[in-house]
């Protein structure tokens, strides 16, 4: 077995067809599964122990983390965290306008008008006739009202050729309406570098968990799932004997320097914190009254 320090970097093995199931298996399915972000291209790590599946206390039953595309990642819980802190900045200075002006109840009515769909007109009746602000408040009003169809769409897209065109737009309608020195798309640019600088203790980034899988994976650590062992062809010769009955095929193991940073970044997730007295006191009132119940 290659070590993971040494020779050409590779962060799994292959070549597993006489060997059983194992914590760190990297899982290719094979049937549609349900994720946050949909199934196709998203693969599963075992991080059911080894003990367990070696004495059968897992009860055929295998614990698995799924990691998904990078892109992807990017896409569901990256690019809606920005736009929905740069919809915040207009949306303040409008309340701040309003202060200055009008009772500070109008821009919620105007938040609320922008949202039904009302022309920008009426919603600028809102402020007082010859207003010196309304030439900021229609570029705020307007600069929201991208961002929260922007919001929509992303929503309701699932594709990710479209996700990115609708990306572009809402960049390329920022610089007509907005005109700064820098592009808006590099503004973008900028902040998702600064955001993938550290990634968030329940997630992993693997540049290549398997053979065909590269481009980078995220292991998504809170997403804990369980799958059939039964139901994992772990050869070829499993699916040519059984097709169809299997939700998914074994295709790399991660070498041990990852799949054991797998399992401690997961534990770390999940340690156990202190719970209060009066919760021990509880549980132990209530077993011993359960216990002496017994038989009568």
């Amino acid at each position: 077995m290659t070590d993971a320090t040494s020779g050409p970097f590779c962060e799994y093995e292959t070549g597993l067809s006489e060997q059983p199931l194992q914590q760190g298996d990297v899982l290719e399915f094979l049937q549609k599964e349900e994720f946050p972000t949909g199934w196709r291209d998203t693969i599963a790590i075992v991080v059911t122990g080894n003990c367990d599946l070696s004495f059968g206390k897992h009860w055929g039953t295998v614990t698995y983390v799924p990691a998904i595309p990078f892109d992807i990642y990017v896409q569901q819980f990256i690019l809606p965290k920005i736009i929905a802190t740069e919809s915040a900045k207009p949306e303040k200075t409008l309340h701040e306008l309003f202060d200055q002006e009008v009772a500070s109840e109008s821009v919620e009515r105007a938040l609320e008008m922008l949202q039904l769909g009302y022309p920008m007109e009426e919603i600028a009746t809102l402020l007082p006739s010859g207003s010196k602000e309304r030439p900021r408040f229609d570029t705020e009003l307007k600069t929201l009202g991208l961002y929260w169809a922007t919001q929509i769409a992303l929503k309701q897209c699932s594709d990710s050729e479209q996700f990115w065109h609708h990306i572009e737009t809402l960049t390329t309608d920022l610089d007509r309406l907005r005109k700064p020195r820098t592009a808006s798309i590099e503004t973008l640019r900028k902040e998702i570098r600064n955001r993938l600088k550290s990634f968030p203790g329940d997630s992993l980034y693997l540049s290549e968990p398997g053979p065909r899988y590269g481009g980078g994976y995220v292991v998504m650590l809170r997403l804990i799932r369980s799958i059939e062992d039964s139901s994992v062809a772990l050869r070829p010769t499993d699916e040519y004997h059984s097709p169809g009955q299997h939700r998914a095929r074994r295709i790399a193991r991660l070498k041990t320097l990852y799949c054991h940073r797998v399992v401690q970044q997961m534990a770390q997730v999940f340690t156990d914190i202190g719970l209060p007295t009066d919760y021990e006191e509880s549980r132990d009132s209530h077993l011993k009254k359960y216990v002496e119940s017994w038989g009568k």
